[in-house]
């Protein structure tokens, strides 16, 4: 009703808001295990909406020029055209770095997001230590930002910004040339030489998640050459007798 409606709409301005604990559901994956989502409540999802119409734009100034996950007007499929652009031509770059950042979500350090993040210390910490309730149980979270939260993706976002430009800084540095193309917490990045790759980009970019919590996943991180093959947002990119290649898994 319209009353139910406006009673909603004043408890959202109300100081004495306080988030309760997320709904822990488990959806499959494709290999089999279980994927864990933290469902806020309705009132917590409209202050997470709420909240997220101020920061979101924020967020875009930050973002990475070719970051292309979690981002209006931005698709996979724009991920998929960039690896084309920079992987297709004679001399593009024969060396691809497959990153993956393992349990992105879930490891993302409380303290540097309260510290980094530009919105409400007091509403951001109520949503990052609201806890979940799983099969009548109630657990305290202490690490990461819940996937099934609205406002969520946009926080790992801004955790992930500035990466592209400290490769391709790093990359310059060693001689080398870099292309960094990234959805959600998968990302390639293509170079011309393997050892700035290994010795050089890999390193910076664990330092960089380290500071934030993160690591990278070691069983799906690997350097690749072009003629071999990488997969990336369900295809297979690779090179055959020069020519780019690009199909579904």
């Amino acid at each position: 009703t319209d009353v139910r409606r406006m009673t909603a709409v004043n408890q959202l301005s109300r100081k004495a808001y306080s988030a309760k604990p997320l709904k822990r559901i488990y959806i499959p994956k494709k290999n089999g295990k279980l994927r864990p989502l933290g469902i806020p409540c309705m009132i917590d999802r409209a202050q997470q909406a709420l909240h997220l119409l101020a920061l979101e734009p924020v967020s875009e100034t930050l973002a990475d020029l070719n970051s292309y996950g979690f981002r209006p007007n931005r698709s996979a499929a724009d991920a998929v055209s960039q690896c084309f652009k920079c992987l297709a031509l004679k001399r593009s770059a024969k060396w691809v770095l497959e990153g993956d950042i393992k349990a992105c979500f879930d490891k993302i350090g409380h303290q540097w997001l309260i510290d980094n993040i530009t919105v409400d210390k007091r509403m951001l910490e109520q949503w990052l230590k609201s806890g979940y309730v799983d099969k009548g149980l109630f657990y305290d979270t202490d690490e990461g930002t819940p996937q099934g939260g609205i406002i969520s993706p946009t926080l790992m976002l801004m955790t992930l910004a500035g990466i592209e430009q400290q490769i391709k800084s790093t990359a310059l540095k060693m001689g080398a040339r870099a292309n960094f193309i990234d959805y959600a917490d998968d990302f390639v990045i293509t170079c011309s030489s393997k050892e700035v790759l290994v010795n050089d980009i890999k390193p910076l970019i664990a330092d960089f998640l380290a500071e934030r919590g993160l690591t990278l996943s070691e069983e799906k991180t690997k350097v690749t050459h072009i003629d071999d093959g990488f997969d990336f947002l369900g295809f297979n990119h690779r090179k055959y007798k020069g020519k780019w290649l690009c199909f579904l898994n």
